[in-house]
């Protein structure tokens, strides 16, 4: 959220800001006093980064990294990894959300096209089987001046079939019926969407050293187990993260299904 806060008005912006509260502790406390909290703030950071640089404490940017080499296939029905990769098609749908506004994220109907973003992707995963739906990555795309800035979200679908019954449900109808009343009104929104079907054996992808995203941020929705005294009688996800450093997994073409790994 610090993130987006802060890509959503200009750098200038925030530096005036800084500068306006830097002024102000200035007329009100002695000099040294007002200067306190930029000093003690600034070479907190630079000591926190001095001990992750010399190895004496953890680097926290890694603790949502997947350390390794990992590729992220549709499972099968059971949970199992494929004996092929993209054995599957899959559907990138990608849709965004934009606000044209010197106020970015507080501009007038932002907050409700937020909402119903958030109630129709709430949708997708509560009924995952039922809507073909696998998964989403979001993030914020930030303009060089600062307007334009964009919610990005890209999610995945078993098929187009899937994903167009989707569009006709209820639950994206009625933020289709809304924007089509309050366009006229806040015609500073924007929003988009592009669609990819990818055929089986035409998507692959991989990720070493890194946090889940994309495909990686998938989940498989696994059916209670059947078996006696199973600790799992309920459904659940799982991730479809896979060690990628065997042959199996080893080239792009092999994670495509082209090719076999004796053939490598």
């Amino acid at each position: 959220m610090s993130a987006i806060l802060g890509a959503n008005f200009a750098i200038t912006t925030w530096l005036l800001a800084g500068a306006a509260l830097q002024s102000i502790l200035v007329l009100v406390l002695p000099t040294r006093i007002a200067l306190l909290p930029a000093v003690f703030l600034l070479l907190l950071r630079l000591m926190s980064t001095a001990l992750v640089q010399a190895g004496l404490v953890r680097n926290p940017y890694l603790a949502m990294t997947r350390r390794g080499k990992w590729t992220a296939p549709i499972l099968e029905q059971d949970g199992r990894v494929p004996e092929k990769g993209a054995g599957k098609e899959v559907v990138v749908f990608v849709v965004g959300a934009s606000a044209n506004h010197p106020l970015g994220l507080f501009a007038p109907g932002f907050r409700q096209l937020g909402d119903y973003f958030q109630n129709m992707f709430n949708e997708a995963e509560s009924n995952r089987e039922k809507w073909g739906f696998l998964g989403k990555s979001s993030g914020f795309t930030a303009a060089q001046d600062g307007a334009g800035n964009a919610f990005i979200t890209i999610s995945y679908w078993r098929s187009i079939e899937h994903l167009h019954a989707f569009a006709h449900g209820d639950t994206h109808r009625a933020g289709w019926d809304w924007w089509n009343r309050t366009i006229k009104q806040h015609d500073h929104l924007g929003i988009m969407h592009e669609t990819f079907a990818v055929p089986a054996n035409g998507w692959e992808n991989i990720y070493v050293n890194f946090h889940p995203i994309g495909m990686g941020e998938t989940s498989h929705l696994l059916p209670p187990s059947e078996k006696e005294g199973s600790n799992f009688p309920a459904e659940r996800l799982i991730s479809p993260l896979t060690d990628a450093r065997s042959a199996k997994w080893r080239s792009m073409f092999s994670r495509m299904g082209r090719m076999s790994a004796t053939s490598e």
